[in-house]
């Protein structure tokens, strides 16, 4: 696949509205900052990124805000995070022509991949002789996702391999409006799973091919939803030597999780895929879901399309109650990252802007910058205090726009969130393929749930057994 044309132009510009409105004052602010300009200096030369998640528009401000201090420096960014798919595969091909960027974007769950296909070099020696940051700089769970307990593919156990870009967590969100319009009272933090299924089928309109409005919109096959619902029935999705997807617990999840699907509460999958968003923001932003499970990190980008359109809030998600086991809030945790190629690593030209850049980015400065988009909470204990930039914010990220008042859930359910699960990067890879699959021929293909189970579980295996 050929590189990107470096330009910051056709890509979710809606979205990236929300947060450049913001970059023109988060600049002189911030790259002004007494010893910022001087601490964060680089010498010119390059720096080559390439974004590949949903919070594109969020990130993009934090590096025009490095370039703001480093005008010398010639930056060339690629924005993949429509291609998900791709993602890899264009990764790999550079590497081949020698030409990786030399910061690379990833989930944390796909951080496997990139380690044991050599996208992604061993970070310590970086991050302790540089003096960037030490591990102990972000918070234990959320580094961990880029330490491998596995020595697969040759990375080293213990080592990082990505740093945090965020403390993440899904919560979800409710169009305001609609509650009123269908005369019920706004959810609250502590509800129920069937709380919220009792409120989805009621701000339902139409049905079949006429249906204008779902109740709300869940990501089934997103680890960040079903590992957790997994767990609530004693589940486990993913380990580093196993899968359980057929088990008697699974089933009894994924029945809970596809329910709202069948009975058209919840929005398809395929009409998620197709929305230009990707994800649950884009049809909750457009009015074809009256509830969204969401993150932190894509909220600028929504709320750069929902503008005053409606008021929306958060809310945690909701506890999920099997037998006499304690509450489970199926809120799955994690963040993306930054990895550096092991060519920049080793050595390359480019590694003091790449050093550079990663000790801005989570600064003080630097997190402010990123926090003041609405779209970021620190992985930084040291900057997520009482006091954090972002549990302050008012307004919204551009002219026009709301955004959530209530911000306990997004504390609430990071702090019970599961982090996500790091198996073998091949097992990982065909999971975004094959749970989908499922999901697909479960919801719409006739399949009985059993019978999809059983082979998603026989792929998984065969996976791992291939490691």
């Amino acid at each position: 696949m050929t590189r990107r044309t470096p330009v910051r132009l056709g890509r979710k510009l809606a979205a990236v509205a929300g947060a450049s409105a913001l970059a023109v004052g988060v600049f002189s602010a911030y790259a002004s900052e007494s010893g910022a300009a001087t601490a964060h200096k680089a010498a010119g030369g390059n720096l080559s990124i390439t974004f590949s998640t949903f919070d594109f528009s969020t990130l993009d401000v934090g590096l025009k805000a490095w370039e703001a201090l480093n005008p010398s420096v010639n930056v060339t960014v690629a924005d993949d995070s429509n291609n998900p798919t791709t993602y890899v595969p264009a990764l790999q091909a550079e590497k081949a022509a020698g030409n990786e960027p030399d910061i690379n974007e990833s989930y944390d769950a796909e951080t496997p991949t990139l380690e044991v296909d050599g996208l992604a070099g061993d970070m310590k020696n970086v991050l302790t002789s540089s003096g960037i940051y030490p591990v102990s700089y972000w918070y234990k769970p959320f580094i961990g996702a880029y330490i491998p307990v596995s020595s697969t593919g040759g990375v080293t156990v213990g080592d990082p391999y990505g740093v945090p870009l965020e403390a993440d967590a899904t919560v979800l969100l409710y169009n305001e409006n609609e509650f009123k319009a269908a005369h019920l009272a706004f959810p609250k933090d502590g509800w129920t799973w069937q709380q919220m299924l009792a409120d989805a089928k009621k701000l339902r309109k139409g049905s079949g091919a006429t249906q204008s409005q779902y109740g709300i919109c869940l990501r089934s096959d997103w680890q960040a939803l079903y590992n957790h619902v997994m767990q609530a029935y004693g589940a486990t999705a993913f380990t580093q030597t196993k899968a359980n997807f057929d088990s008697k617990g699974a089933i009894a999840a994924w029945k809970l999780l596809l329910t709202p699907f069948e009975n058209g509460d919840a929005v398809p999958e395929s009409q998620i895929g197709a929305n230009a968003a990707g994800d649950c923001g884009g049809v909750f932003a457009s009015g074809e879901a009256a509830m969204a499970m969401a993150v932190r990190g894509g909220a600028a980008g929504y709320a750069a399309n929902i503008g005053n359109k409606f008021k929306w809030n958060d809310v945690t998600m909701p506890e999920i109650k099997v037998g006499k086991n304690k509450p489970v809030i199926p809120s799955g945790g994690g963040s993306v990252s930054f990895t550096m190629s092991p060519a920049v690593l080793n050595g390359g030209p480019d590694l003091a802007n790449a050093e550079s850049f990663m000790k801005y980015l989570f600064s003080a400065a630097g997190q402010k910058v990123l926090e003041d988009t609405f779209g970021v909470i620190p992985s930084v204990p040291s900057l997520n205090t009482a006091k954090a930039e972002w549990r302050h914010l008012a307004g919204g990220p551009g002219p026009n726009q709301s955004f959530p008042t209530n911000n306990a859930p997004w504390s609430v359910d990071a702090a019970a969130a599961l982090i996500a699960p790091n198996p073998p990067g091949t097992v990982f890879t065909l999971s975004n393929t094959a749970v989908p699959n499922m999901v697909q021929s479960v919801t719409t293909g006739g399949e009985s749930l059993s019978s999809a189970l059983s082979q998603l579980q026989s792929q998984l295996t065969a996976a791992y057994a291939s490691q």
